[in-house]
């Protein structure tokens, strides 16, 4: 398969390395942080960069997919630029997290579901079956643990910066509900959310599955990233801990037992992330089915860790408790919303035609004669634009399936 690069991260480079490992070719790219432009150099063979040819990525004939990280572009660019290529159903396999709002995914995610295309977001602990361990001990207890009632999560990092830590709680809040399950209520304490630090940012949740769950920064540390997270039962306590010296670097694992025995270590489970990623990847971009193609996104996954840490967010401003309402954006809905928008527009423009009819009908009796006698037929023409306006989505569905398909019966035929 022939790939693309564009904007380049610690994350991405464990993608590209594990796909070139598996006889995959990367024939264009952009974007290329300095800080990654050497490693890259060492397993592709053409690392020009060529950020500015971009658009030539959205005709489907010059790449099979495209790997996507953070890069040095603005958010506003890269949120374009992935719209764009979801439109255009362009296979992406995106780094977590590539943005820093939740807004462009759900923006992304509308295009994805009209084009019907295929995204998936890289994650290192998706899919890990140590993960789906300590899920199953949540759920059904541990033999020498007990009952789970408690997590703890404490993330050590080289920078404490609001964008460093908030993409961490992001990966995190993933790993925690994949093991806790979804997170239902969000409650931050420490930064106001403008302070340059977040190194005092506590967070406490519940989620479906734990009613008790706490995520904090750790002390920062020079000697790489460094993840402790515990399950607290009633007879001992879990305890997985994760390092890695570089950012590039694959998160090393250890997991052990605590209880009135003393300390136990347990088996961790091999699992390659990158390798798995770029598979499950390939096998959803060779996948002959449009529709069973498009259910192999995983963006949707990324879309509620970023509600998460925008409720941690939320919660900072105000200071209180808030629920998170996971919620898909729909072209859908996003017309309802404008068009109750413009209908309050027209009850308020109705309220104010009263008035203004009230005081022209005086003048008329003072002057003896019409003063805006079409008034009755303008007001008819906005409301019935109004009602003709709600059968624009079924239109633009029709428009845009056609579109697909012959996208799709182009696409074939060049293949």
């Amino acid at each position: 398969m022939n790939f693309a690069i564009l904007g380049t991260d610690p994350l991405l480079l464990q993608l590209a390395q594990a796909a070139r490992a598996a006889g995959h070719h990367f024939v264009w790219m952009g974007d290329i942080r300095p800080t990654e432009a050497g490693p890259l150099a060492a397993f592709v063979s053409s690392p020009a960069d060529r950020a500015a040819e971009w658009e030539l990525l959205l005709d489907r004939a010059t790449v099979d997919g495209v790997f996507v990280g953070r890069g040095a572009a603005t958010p506003e660019a890269r949120a374009e630029q992935l719209k764009r290529l979801a439109a255009e159903a362009v296979p992406i396999l995106a780094t977590h997290p590539v943005l820093g709002s939740v807004i462009p995914y759900y923006e992304i995610d509308m295009a994805r579901c009209e084009s019907r295309g295929v995204i998936q977001h890289y994650h290192p602990v998706m899919n890990d079956p140590l993960v789906s361990q300590l899920a199953a001990w949540v759920e059904h207890g541990h033999p020498q643990a007990g009952r789970i009632s408690q997590l703890t999560c404490e993330r050590a990092a080289r920078g404490t910066s609001r964008e460093h830590v908030l993409a961490w709680l992001a990966r995190d809040i993933e790993l925690i509900a994949q093991i806790a399950g979804h997170i239902r209520r969000v409650n931050a304490v420490g930064p106001a959310v403008t302070d340059p630090s977040f190194a005092s940012l506590q967070t406490l949740m519940t989620s479906a599955n734990l009613p008790a769950l706490r995520w904090s920064v750790g002390v920062v540390s020079s000697q790489g990233e460094r993840l402790e997270l515990k399950l607290l039962g009633d007879q001992g306590t879990i305890v997985l801990v994760g390092h890695s010296a570089l950012p590039a670097e694959p998160t090393r694992w250890e997991l052990e037992l605590m209880n009135e025995g003393g300390r136990t270590q347990l088996p961790v489970p091999s699992f390659d992330p990158a390798a798995q990623a770029v598979e499950r990847f390939l096998q959803a971009i060779t996948d002959p089915d449009v529709e069973s193609r498009s259910a192999r996104s995983t963006w949707d996954s990324a879309i509620r860790s970023m509600e998460v840490v925008d409720c941690v967010e939320l919660s900072l401003v105000k200071g209180r408790t808030i629920e998170v309402v996971q919620q898909q954006l729909t072209e859908q809905l996003a017309f309802r919303g404008t068009m109750s928008a413009f209908g309050c527009g027209l009850l308020m423009l109705a309220f104010l035609s009263v008035v203004a009819v009230a005081l022209l009908g005086g003048a008329e009796g003072l002057i003896g004669q019409k003063i805006a006698p079409a008034w009755p037929v303008l007001m008819l023409a906005i409301l019935a634009s109004f009602l003709i306006l709600q059968a624009v989505p079924f239109l633009l569905a029709n428009t845009r399936r056609t579109g697909q398909d012959t996208r799709e019966t182009r696409h074939g035929t060049r293949r």
